[in-house]
């Protein structure tokens, strides 16, 4: 599989938690031969203030300076415009459903493994 999906607030774990989860996904999908995860993480709309966004934001930032991860773009530039999306895109096997393509939507990150 070329792209997988995982939701990190699922069950509201601590923000810890979402970040261990986060990583070990990372790790898995590059043994794995997945090219890309597609993180849904919230972006604060609940009230709580959008602390595994930011985590998770944090978090990747780094993981790329270590040369972990190839690179990221956060949901609200995830669109046919930027060119790091349209590289993916026409990348992928299966292609991409779309389903958050130009929604601006801050409460999830793509993740090139």
């Amino acid at each position: 599989m070329d792209l997988i999906t995982v939701n990190l607030k699922e069950n509201m774990p601590p923000v810890d938690i979402a970040i261990c989860n986060m990583e070990l996904e990372i790790e898995v999908a590059k043994v794995s031969g997945v090219k890309a995860i597609k993180f849904v993480h919230g972006y604060g709309s609940s009230g709580v203030g959008g602390a595994i966004c930011s985590a998770v934001r944090e978090r990747l930032f780094s993981l790329k300076k270590q040369r972990i991860i190839k690179d990221y773009i956060f949901g609200e530039d995830w669109n046919l415009e930027n060119p790091k999306c349209f590289k993916l895109i026409t990348t992928l096997k299966n292609g991409y459903d779309g389903e958050d393509l130009n929604h601006c939507n801050a409460g999830m990150t793509i993740v090139f493994v």
